[in-house]
């Protein structure tokens, strides 16, 4: 992993140990992700603000940033690290998450296909007709994602489903 480090509007006779110090913060990442191909630092201080700028460049071109300001810089880089390492990790589980997404559908690749796709499981329900909020309370009820019902002001079949607001969503035949 390449660092750069670039300090701007300071000239702090610890800059070397401060260069070392984030050097030493930085090279602790690669515990968390293994995919870090280089990383951009930028240092700088104005009167009391001290800033701590980090662009991880990561191998499948994406970018993640961080940046921290307080009184200190070490402090500032402590943030900012921590907060890539939050970033990182994440991206790393959602990584993860794709990649077990991609193998249960290679495993369902395995499975031999018939020429015609067969009806697996069949629910069937009797509901008397009901209104669009009568319909709601129904869908909470059976912790489904949705409920087809026939609507009884339109005699129609209509269906009700979560949405991911929190609110419900409405689907109605046209006319």
């Amino acid at each position: 992993m390449k660092i750069k480090i670039a300090e701007r509007h300071g000239h702090s006779a610890s800059s070397s140990a401060l260069r070392a110090y984030v050097v030493e913060k930085t090279e602790g990442l690669e515990r968390f992700f293994d995919r870090i191909v280089s990383v951009d630092v930028v240092l700088s201080s104005e009167k009391e603000r001290q800033t701590a700028d980090f662009h991880a460049h990561l191998t499948n071109k994406k970018v993640i940033t961080a940046r921290e300001e307080s009184t200190d810089m070490y402090a500032s880089v402590d943030k900012a690290v921590d907060r890539l390492r939050r970033q990182l990790v994440k991206f790393k589980d959602q990584l993860a998450d794709v990649k077990e997404r991609g193998v249960a559908a290679d495993w369902d690749a395995d499975v031999p296909r018939s020429a015609e796709r067969q009806i697996v499981r069949t629910e069937t329900h009797f509901y008397k007709p009901m209104t669009p909020e009568e319909a709601a309370l129904q869908l909470e009820a059976i912790e489904k994602g949705f409920l087809v019902f026939v609507d009884a002001e339109t005699d129609q079949v209509a269906i009700i489903y979560h949405r991911r607001d929190g609110n419900y969503g409405l689907i109605e035949p046209r006319r």
